[in-house]
């Protein structure tokens, strides 16, 4: 071998290596600063409702305190991750239905969310999308209409004889 390609080899090896490094590195300040975003939205909120373009003074009737809390690591894959815990007074009982979820956060466009939950009481799922103001001090929140969805049971449960997929959702 001679000194030209020994020289090659190396400086093609370096490229790689610095190559590699530097994409982790870009990685590791991107979930970083998915998660600075994710922290300025920790905290106690109230919903409100909007009529027109104003927002009410008084507290949406019916809704609870909502806590949003972050992920303690910074480096995670999940940074851009919240955790929720809320609750809801019942349309027809008024008793407080309690819920939890996530929201992710969109690392591409600043401002944009999905909210996820699930009721504790129910099968009741709820998806949200979110627009997030640029202060971080309102967020909007928008239902997304439900699909019919389909229900998978694992085989071990009374309802697994009556899974099926009607064409409503992916199983």
């Amino acid at each position: 071998m001679n000194a030209f390609t020994t020289w090659a080899l190396l400086d093609f090896g370096i490229g790689v290596l610095a190559g590699v490094i530097g994409s982790y590195l870009w990685d590791i300040r991107a979930r970083y600063l998915a998660h600075e975003n994710a922290r300025k939205l920790a905290g106690t909120w109230v919903a409100y409702d909007i009529h027109g373009r104003a927002i009410d003074a008084i507290p949406m009737p019916g809704a609870g305190v909502t806590v949003i809390s972050s992920r303690p690591r910074r480096w995670t894959a999940d940074s851009a991750v919240l955790d929720v815990r809320g609750q809801d007074a019942g349309p027809s009982s008024g008793h407080a239905r309690v819920h939890g979820g996530h929201i992710v956060l969109d690392t591409v466009i600043p401002g944009r969310a999905t909210r996820t939950v699930r009721y504790d009481d129910s099968d009741e799922i709820s998806e949200q999308r979110l627009e997030i103001s640029p202060d971080s001090q309102i967020i909007y929140v928008f239902p997304v209409a439900p699909r019919r969805p389909s229900v998978m049971h694992t085989r071990n449960t009374p309802y697994a004889a009556n899974a099926k997929n009607d064409g409503g959702g992916a199983l």
